[in-house]
């Protein structure tokens, strides 16, 4: 199976691009820079539109997986790089866009794969983001039947590099200088392994389905109880996280439950989705 990652670098994408090598897939990574130490990694903007169709028509994928992410350029990503993709991908080839949890603005947790969407005001924190991405799931309903959307909360892990996820390290970062870290007992997130998002994707690639899927463990976590738990599996003592409440009348912006019903994908697939795990590499 020949398989394009858009997005070969960032967190899901370099974890995805092993793991898909590892199975014999034929791979090919983008990323805007170029790097000569990985072979199988090729420099494309895909708001650069000649070059994004010159680089599928040499390389000819059964399956492009989009795994981009620009956060405060996330609009111009979907309006110019979506849209240059939609045009030029073959209809037979397969779509898997990797959206997120943020599309459910309104807060109220256990959202299935059926319930509506919202956008949020703009100017408010993430609105760039979220927004793009619900406008982005809409541009691949509407003009690629041959897709799989994939709606993910937080990602943790280890990437191809052995580095873990940005969130945790300024976590981390602040514990050491101010020797703790406070986090919402009142916020909710289906938090999602990288391992196991990307057999999940991969595991898909070769799968006759079409649609949405939300993906993640059964159990939802606060942010707290996260931070908790993977704080404690690199190796520092619980009592460094703390307990915080949001009040949503002080702080109206701030998302509470965006966490996801995952039924469907638990009942699809082979794939396990772990709960937050208590082994992953010791803090030095």
């Amino acid at each position: 199976m020949r398989i394009l990652i858009l997005g070969g670098t960032g967190f899901l994408g370099s974890t995805l691009l092993g793991k898909a090598e590892a199975l014999a897939n034929t791979v090919l990574g983008t990323s805007r820079k170029a790097n000569e130490k990985l072979p199988n990694m090729v420099k494309l903007d895909v708001t650069d539109k000649e070059t994004l169709e010159r680089t599928i028509r040499e390389f000819h994928p059964d399956v492009i997986v989009w795994s981009l992410l620009s956060m405060d350029e996330e609009d111009v990503l979907i309006n110019t790089g979506l849209a240059n993709l939609l045009n030029v991908i073959a209809k037979q080839t397969k779509l898997i866009f990797i959206s997120t949890d943020g599309v459910f603005s309104e807060g109220n947790g256990g959202y299935e794969e059926s319930d509506e969407t919202k956008s949020i005001a703009e100017k408010t924190p993430l609105s760039i983001y979220i927004n793009s991405k619900i406008s982005g799931e809409k541009m691949v309903q509407e003009y690629h039947p041959n897709h799989i959307i994939i709606r993910t909360g937080p990602l943790y892990g280890k990437d191809l590099n052995q580095g873990i996820e940005h969130r945790t390290q300024r976590v981390m970062k602040q514990i050491a200088e101010k020797g703790c870290f406070y986090a919402a007992t009142n916020m909710y997130r289906s938090f999602v392994h990288i391992d196991d998002l990307a057999d999940a994707i991969l595991e898909l690639c070769t799968m006759d389905y079409k649609g949405i899927l939300h993906v993640g463990p059964e159990q939802k976590e606060s942010y707290f109880t996260f931070y908790q738990k993977r704080l404690r599996s690199l190796g520092y003592e619980e009592n460094v996280i703390k307990q915080s409440m949001i009040d949503p009348e002080e702080n109206p912006d701030l998302i509470l439950d965006t966490s996801m019903n995952t039924e469907r994908v638990r009942g699809l697939l082979k794939t396990e989705f772990r709960s937050v795990c208590s082994e992953e590499m010791k803090h030095v």
